[in-house]
């Protein structure tokens, strides 16, 4: 039913329920005016009852496109959520990570994920091999930790 139908027929039934008090006030038998008067309750009723079935459907089509919408939401982030699988990076941290061949290869934090929103976890650019989270600031230790030799130079004797 669409609220134009419903704004149709309130606005019939009113010009019906002015017509019959126009008829009303004419000088006419008792009996027509009760009649009239009867006729008139009964349309104000029914205007009544057509205006609530008017909030009804405007209510209903209200919350119809609030459910659509999280709908799309839902359908949104299980479209994103299938391009990602959970896996143990070489560093050791257990992370989601891209599946997607056109995308360059990121992973993604767990606890975040679970929160049903995708934050792509930043490299620090450390040889230890931790990246941050920007949503929930969660490090992960995505690459292997490289370990560099020092080689010392012995120290020249001291001349004093």
């Amino acid at each position: 039913m669409d609220v134009s139908l419903v704004t149709a027929a309130w606005e019939g039934i009113k010009f019906a329920k002015d017509a019959l008090r126009a008829a009303l006030d004419y000088k006419i038998e008792v009996e027509a005016k009760d009649k009239i008067i009867a006729a008139l309750d009964k349309l104000g009723s029914t205007q009544d009852d057509l205006f609530s079935v008017r909030e009804n459907l405007f209510r209903l089509q209200e919350e119809n496109e609030r459910l659509r919408q999280q709908l799309k939401e839902r359908d949104d982030w299980e479209a994103q959520k299938a391009c990602y699988k959970l896996e143990e990076t070489s560093g050791g941290a257990v992370v989601y990570a891209s599946t997607q061949k056109d995308v360059a290869k990121h992973y993604a934090c767990p606890s975040c994920y679970t929160k049903d929103t995708v934050q792509i976890l930043q490299d620090r650019g450390v040889v230890s091999g931790i990246f941050d989270c920007p949503g929930c600031k969660a490090t992960y230790y995505i690459k292997p930790r490289q370990h560099f030799k020092t080689e010392r130079f012995p120290r020249e004797p001291r001349r004093f």
